[in-house]
């Protein structure tokens, strides 16, 4: 079955991955393939979706696209993945269909321009390199000016009138340059853990790093026996990170079933590794452990590696798009040394993008977790004030990302969708980011707190 649509954009539906339809779910799965207008080396731009159907009986109108983050990360179009988007659709029971694509670059999506392999290369070096191999016209055309053309082409051909864009992350900078200046495109807007605007890396890290730092001395301070240990923790992180910045280590960590692998933490990956350890579920208590034991044995850092090392494989993939989608956002001002503020991009010399104002005419749900150190839920609040047309939804213990894993988040969008954008009263929800078992939490006006289920 084929689609055509506006502006050369044409969905070719196929077979859906052996393996994506198992367990139990009701949704109606179609994968295919968008083919937009646009060519990188001569080759025809294929992005790779899959729609999830709500209802058996067929598409519904207006469905909700996802827009994953990273920048460079995908929607997920393998199996495993696809089967687990199948249960998340069950579960979280939206009354649209559920669309997810990989952008161009990443993921199933053709074509993938990598960077080449230069391990004896400085960072900087290897950005230029990169660069260089690919051409300026490349790499202009993985950044967040394709990939906005990108979604209003697909919604063109698959939502005409309009989706709910979903946003994670770094993607709700592109679905806010879609809905400013592609107004029709997007009839509701979801931001999850949103990067609400663009910063420096290096300046957006060190103040995560800051967040995450005074996260675990909370934490340490609920129990007599962390409070009293030698050292404190408030010199312990400190002086980890002051050591390991002087005398990088290098250590191995197994990651069965795949061999085992090295990595050098200097200062800059210890603190690499303290974020990433705020996702997910929270361990504070075993990030403490094994920090108070790489005093004496750096070794146990390694229990701490596994997200880095991901990461690291998938950026390697990506790199193309995260470079060219970062540092067409990069500041332009100067700091008091007189550098740019983002001096990685002087090795990637994309185009820069103006700013845009937000779409105020968008009804808007911004999701954000209270453990979360890259989009604190005092900052989201502050964002949500400053747009009369924002509604908030702080997840009490949720990190980085929530919606996917938590059922009342999840409710919560449901009404939302449902309702159109509709105001939906003050309400919050309870559990940590996995648990998602609660309701969500209503505030009426004597200020208590009602449990209220949420019909759909």
């Amino acid at each position: 079955m084929t689609a055509g649509a506006a502006f050369g954009g044409v969905i070719r539906w196929h077979a859906c991955p052996s393996g994506a339809r198992g367990g139990y779910s009701a949704a109606v799965m179609h994968c295919g393939d968008f083919i937009s207008g646009d060519r990188i080396h001569g080759r025809r731009v294929h992005l790779r979706i899959t729609r999830l159907q709500a209802r058996p009986e067929g598409p519904t109108r207006h469905p909700v696209i996802y827009v994953p983050g990273g920048p460079g990360d995908a929607g997920g179009q393998r199996a495993p993945v696809l089967r687990a988007w199948r249960r998340f659709q069950q579960a979280a029971g939206w009354p649209r269909d559920l669309v997810i694509f990989d952008p161009r670059g990443t993921g199933k999506s053709a074509p993938r321009p990598v960077c080449p392999s230069r391990p004896d290369a400085t960072p900087a070096g290897r950005l230029a390199a990169c660069f260089a191999r690919l051409g300026a016209g490349t790499a202009g055309r993985l950044g967040a000016t394709a990939q906005v053309a990108d979604l209003h082409r697909l919604i063109t051909a698959l939502a005409p009138g309009g989706a709910v864009i979903w946003a994670e992350s770094y993607g709700a900078l592109i679905a806010g340059r879609l809905a400013a200046g592609h107004p029709g495109d997007v009839r509701l807007l979801i931001l999850d853990s949103p990067v609400l605007r663009p910063r420096p890396e290096r300046d957006r890290q060190a103040a995560a790093l800051r967040r995450r730092r005074r996260q675990l001395r909370r934490a340490c301070a609920r129990t007599l026996s962390c409070r009293l240990a030698v050292p404190s923790l408030r010199a312990t992180i400190p002086g980890l990170l002051a050591s390991r910045a002087r005398h990088p280590v290098t250590i191995t960590v197994a990651q069965p079933p795949g061999s085992a692998r090295s990595v050098t933490i200097d200062g800059r990956t210890l603190g690499a590794l303290l974020l990433l350890s705020a996702y997910g579920r929270p361990e504070d208590a075993r990030v403490v452990r094994m920090l108070r034991r790489a005093v004496e044995n750096p070794g146990a850092l390694g229990a701490l590696a596994g997200p880095l090392l991901a990461l690291r494989q998938h950026r390697s993939r990506t790199a193309p798009v995260y470079w060219s989608t970062r540092c067409q956002f990069a500041a332009r001002p100067m700091r008091r040394d007189g550098r740019t503020a983002a001096a990685a991009c002087r090795q990637w010399p994309v185009p820069r993008l103006a700013p845009v104002r937000h779409a105020e005419h968008v009804p808007t749900l911004l999701v954000a977790g209270t453990r979360d150190v890259f989009t604190p839920a005092a900052a989201a609040a502050r964002a949500v004030l400053a747009h009369p047309g924002w509604q908030f939804l702080p997840v009490v213990g949720g990190g980085h990302g929530v919606i996917r894993g938590n059922a009342c988040a999840q409710r919560v969008a449901a009404r939302f969708i449902a309702r159109q954008g509709a105001w939906l009263g003050v309400v919050s929800c309870a559990g940590q980011a996995n648990g998602g078992a609660r309701s969500p939490r209503r505030v009426n006006e004597r200020g208590t707190n009602d449990a209220e289920p949420l019909r759909r």
